[in-house]
């Protein structure tokens, strides 16, 4: 039996698997170094708020299961924060709930896919590979959320404060922006496949 057969596909595996860790954890990473630029301070806390809402969640569930669902997949599963030393206030964070990881892993197999098959493309058809990344960013985008003490409270979409860093004060919080930033990544993803597709046969 010829051995490259069996190593081959095994070898193939771990570079997909590498890919993959590597695309997700980018996310993580660029995101943390964005905010760094744009509001000043490193990464110095990290909070997991949603033990504190475990309680709510079981009191919930014992009269209306998918209402505690709902309840329990939209609240922060971890945080990353910049705490001022001095006041103590997270004056920037980036939230990551259930939804938001879910949509991560997502575009990271979907991206994986696209650039693990993108060896096999011609170089002229290479803007495939390009019209999907943008689609994964864009999805990945649409699902993070931060907050700024300076621009907002609570939990937000970083779209919305990174308008109002940008001095759009009176831009209004409608959620069709985050699904049209959606559908857009989707239908950029699908494109970027379909070209792949086409320039593999």
């Amino acid at each position: 039996m010829d051995k490259t057969a069996i190593i081959h596909p095994q070898k193939k595996s771990n570079r997909w698997l590498l890919i993959n860790a590597l695309l997700f954890l980018s996310f993580f990473v660029i995101g943390l170094a964005a905010m760094t630029l744009l509001n000043g301070g490193v990464v110095n806390h990290m909070l997991f708020p949603v033990g504190a809402d475990i309680a709510m969640f079981q009191l919930i569930w014992q009269e209306q299961p998918l209402s505690a669902l709902e309840f329990i997949v939209t609240k922060s599963l971890f945080v990353f924060a910049y705490q001022d030393p001095r006041s103590g206030f997270n004056l920037w964070t980036l939230q990551y709930d259930s939804i938001t990881l879910a949509v991560y892993l997502f575009a990271t197999l979907s991206g994986g896919r696209l650039i693990s098959h993108a060896k096999q493309m011609r170089q002229h058809k290479i803007t495939g590979l390009l019209r999907g990344l943008l689609g994964v960013v864009l999805l990945v985008t649409a699902f993070t959320y931060m907050t700024a003490i300076e621009h907002c409270s609570g939990a937000t979409w970083v779209g919305f404060v990174g308008l109002y860093g940008l001095g759009f004060s009176d831009f209004e919080f409608y959620p069709y922006y985050q699904g049209a930033l959606t559908l857009l990544g989707l239908s950029l993803l699908i494109w970027g496949f379909a070209k792949q597709a086409q320039a593999n046969r």
